[in-house]
């Protein structure tokens, strides 16, 4: 049991189907706060899918490339989400590493997104 977050794309062509997970995070509550501050504006829902524009997409990219040039603006730019079960309060190793994973999640869809294609964010907890 944990925080399991993940990033979705649904094709222009495939409107009514799931789509297809393009991320995957497991107990990054950091970026999973960052979803909920900038993607729901608020507190997320357990299991609801939340639309995700490039320019968001590009946005926690920029905080993550901000927060790895000064490691220290972490807890200000990129801070810890408390929650049960979602994983560690520390701004350690495995911190860095998610936002690290990050980074590359996001160069990655970003060079698979096509024109239309449409992404989404959920957790489960």
């Amino acid at each position: 049991m944990g925080l399991d977050m993940y990033l979705t794309k649904r094709s222009a062509a495939a409107r009514d189907e799931q789509g297809e997970m393009v991320a995957y995070w497991r107990k990054a509550n950091h970026i999973h706060g960052w979803f909920e501050r900038n993607v729901a504006y608020g507190e997320l829902e357990n299991c609801e899918l939340y639309p995700v524009s490039f320019e968001q997409l590009m946005s926690l990219g920029i905080t993550c490339q901000l927060v790895k040039a000064n490691p220290e603006s972490a807890p200000v730019l990129l801070p810890r989400q408390e929650g049960f079960f979602f994983g560690s309060s520390e701004y350690n190793d495995d911190y860095f590493m998610d936002v690290d994973d990050t980074l590359e999640i996001i160069r990655q869809v970003c060079d698979a997104l096509q024109d239309g294609d449409e992404l989404f964010y959920h957790a489960w907890w």
